[in-house]
């Protein structure tokens, strides 16, 4: 049809124009949207957070902390803080096992508070706290020991002897132990506070100073313990300022196994293959070194003495070779010694859920658990309870005094091995560590623990704070309340 004179011709397909238009407008949208979402920099979600005593709190907290621990623990970004109230209950059984299973979630869901009614509430310490306490089984705490029968020896300097006290008190405070300190000459004129501490811990500390060369004054408390010897005495034990008895009760019960009327020369080996190739088979000095009364006597001897002091030796060396060279006397190996020649990551170790071991060395060195609070809560339920394991419902797993924590995999209940989960070093590899720790797994890299970093007696109860650090997200804390019933 023609248009009419003065008509503008009709339009053609407008909509089919404009749809073009939309479509071109669409197709450029996506393109920009998609640039901008490949190569524009990412925003990620930032969690809402607030400041006090300049600690970063993270809107996962929905309690008052507390802020005294907090400092003391050096957490400078807390994304949990949880506490649980533990009941331990002497068992009518005077052998529990070491691992025990509970019915009952370590970690119970509360209550969301991010309603406006909640947060318009004021927040305090009870809302940290899991409104269910635990009970537990533990063994029945060991009567008051005497180990009146048992000298130790250590070689150290008076400073780091100080810092030893506050461990050694757990096994040597009142229980008529006594503990000869041979130490530098003391420039600063200190042993009498020492003294002091160590008295009122209820140590029987007995500090002498010695200008003699260190390996010479390791090897020089054999005669100095055999100086001293009282009636009483039927063991002489040579330590390390790191070495930690878990369990006076249980020490005193396993040398009654020993004819201690005998010369016996009782030890501990390395752990590490490589350690025993270097060093040979000795005890290990970091395990703690016993020497029966008539073994010491014998070493003691003048001519005996000098010959061996003056060979050329590492003191605990020293001492087995002393004995092996003039005497007929050989090293009884007793596995709950340990020199615990691992670094780094030793969880495994004390993880393990085996009977705990009677010592512990290299705990502040090769690596670092602070003995002196891991054995807090015996105050409270006994040593026999330190290390004990109790698993959860929700699969985690607390090792009293150690950790709390839960394997990316479930591990079988009857599963002997034990993590592997340390440093080797001198070549050692996992055949080296067979002949003391057993049957052993691969680490689980995976693994979410919370450490013990710190402990307290608060009147009838014992606090432990176990933590897992994460300085990007926040480090994660529980709290752990025990009490008798």
């Amino acid at each position: 049809m023609l248009a009419k004179a003065g008509e503008k011709p009709p339009t053609m397909g407008a909509s089919r124009v404009w749809k073009k238009k939309v479509l071109r407008f669409t197709v450029a949208l996506c393109l920009v949207s998609g640039f901008a979402f490949f190569l524009w920099p990412q925003i990620e979600y930032q969690q809402p957070t607030t400041t006090v005593s300049n600690i970063t709190i993270t809107s996962d907290v929905q309690c008052e902390p507390d802020f005294d621990a907090l400092r003391r623990l050096d957490v400078h970004k807390l994304s949990q803080y949880m506490r649980r109230e533990m009941i331990a209950i002497p068992s009518s059984n005077d052998a529990p096992p070491m691992r025990q299973t509970l019915q009952v979630p370590l970690f119970q869901q509360k209550p969301s508070k991010n309603s406006p009614e909640s947060l318009a509430t004021q927040q305090s310490q009870d809302d940290c706290k899991i409104p269910e306490p635990v009970t537990v089984r533990v063994p029945h705490p060991p009567k008051t020991v005497d180990a009146s029968h048992i000298d130790f020896g250590v070689a150290t300097t008076l400073g780091r002897l100080n810092d030893s006290l506050d461990a050694f008190s757990h096994w040597a405070g009142y229980n008529k132990a006594r503990i000869f300190a041979l130490i530098e000459p003391d420039k600063d004129k200190q042993i009498r506070q020492v003294q002091a501490k160590a008295d009122l811990l209820g140590i029987n500390l007995y500090i002498t100073e010695s200008d003699e060369e260190y390996q010479r004054r390791y090897f020089t408390l054999v005669s100095h313990l055999g100086k001293h010897m009282r009636p009483q005495t039927r063991w002489s034990c040579i330590i390390d300022d790191d070495t930690f008895f878990l369990s006076m009760a249980e020490l005193v019960n396993a040398l009654v196994q020993y004819d201690d009327t005998e010369s016996v020369y009782v030890g501990g080996l390395s752990e590490s293959i490589p350690q025993i190739g270097v060093f040979g088979l000795m005890g290990f000095g970091g395990a703690g070194v016993f020497l029966s009364r008539p073994l010491v006597q014998e070493l003691s001897k003048p001519e005996v003495f000098e010959a061996c002091l003056n060979t050329d030796h590492t003191g605990d060396r020293r001492i087995s070779l002393c004995v092996y060279q003039h005497t007929y006397t050989r090293l009884t190996v007793n596995h709950r010694l340990h020199q615990l020649d691992i670094q780094g990551d030793v969880s495994g170790f004390f993880e393990s859920g085996r009977p705990p071991p009677l010592s512990v060395h290299h705990w502040k060195s090769w690596f670092h658990m602070d003995m002196a609070k891991l054995s807090v809560v015996s105050d409270l339920c006994g040593d026999n309870c330190l290390l004990r394991q109790w698993k959860f419902a929700d699969g985690w797993i607390l090792t009293n005094g150690f950790s709390v924590m839960k394997y990316s995999q479930e591990v079988d209940p009857n599963d002997k091995t034990m993590e592997l989960t340390w440093e080797g070093q001198n070549g050692a590899v996992h055949e080296s560590y067979l002949h003391e720790f057993g049957p052993l797994r691969p680490k689980d890299w995976d693994k979410f623990s919370y450490l013990l970093e710190d402990s307290v007696l608060d009147g009838n109860q014992v606090r432990q704070w176990y933590v897992h650090r994460d300085p990007e997200k926040g480090d994660q804390i529980l709290e752990l309340i025990w009490r008798t019933q």
